[in-house]
């Protein structure tokens, strides 16, 4: 998890305790990422999406082992990777290739943690730290690749079964658009593209009984609580 949760104890008898902390690690059953890149007609073609699969996790702050509306929770690490071959065509001089297995997204920095409202529904904003190794051919021959934080958070919805209680199912789907920055050489010069990378992704998770899970319990609501964003090296 890339988020630092700095809490200042002011009363803790006078809130209500949040839940046990519990992370659950989702295996993608199903899930699409669509790239839609501006200014237009820079790709062909445009936006275009590729099958997605991979894990995702997410803590959640559970009262009494069910998870359900208040609860809350934070987007942790994933590994989430395109399955198909995503080729595209820049700006008719050279084809870009992404590979299967080629693009991860690999962690979320939450700016703040989610709540679960009615139907397991809550929205967090998130960046998203990415690895990406493309491979150029045509007007010329090389490969690119990066490991580098988007920098610019995006709204994700995240939708929880709230009946989860122990030996169930967990279902969870994400579903959000983040955008990512580049610099890209014309003949006119340098142009900065943007690429807007949409998720919609859905995974199960088994729930397993497990004390040891019950260890962090967070001191509640009410405590001053700063939530702030990490950047750490990645390696």
């Amino acid at each position: 998890m890339r988020v630092i949760v700095a809490l200042g104890v002011l009363s803790v008898a006078a809130v209500p305790a949040l839940g046990d902390a519990v992370m659950y690690t989702f295996d993608v059953t199903s899930g699409t990422a669509t790239v839609d890149m501006s200014p237009d007609g820079v790709m062909i073609p445009d936006p275009v999406t590729v099958s997605q699969d991979g894990t995702f996790a997410i803590t959640i702050y559970q009262s009494n082992g069910h998870i359900g509306e208040s609860d809350t929770f934070v987007l942790e690490d994933c590994d989430l990777y395109n399955t198909d071959t995503l080729s595209v065509a820049v700006l008719d001089l050279m084809t870009a290739n992404l590979q299967p297995s080629s693009g991860h997204l690999l962690d979320f920095a939450p700016v703040a943690p989610g709540h679960i409202g009615p139907g397991g529904q809550g929205v967090v904003t998130a960046d998203v730290y990415m690895d990406f190794f493309v491979i150029i051919t045509g007007l010329i021959d090389e490969w690119w690749q990066t490991r580098v934080w988007a920098d610019q958070p995006g709204d994700f919805l995240v939708t929880l079964t709230t009946s989860g209680i122990q030996s169930d199912v967990l279902e969870a789907s994400l579903h959000g658009t983040y955008a990512y920055e580049l610099w890209m050489s014309t003949t006119a010069g340098k142009q900065t593209i943007t690429l807007d990378i949409a998720i919609d992704i859905v995974g199960t998770a088994h729930v397993v009984p497990d004390p040891a899970l019950g260890g962090l319990t967070a001191l509640g609501l009410g405590i001053a609580g700063v939530w702030l964003r990490r950047r750490p090296e990645k390696r």
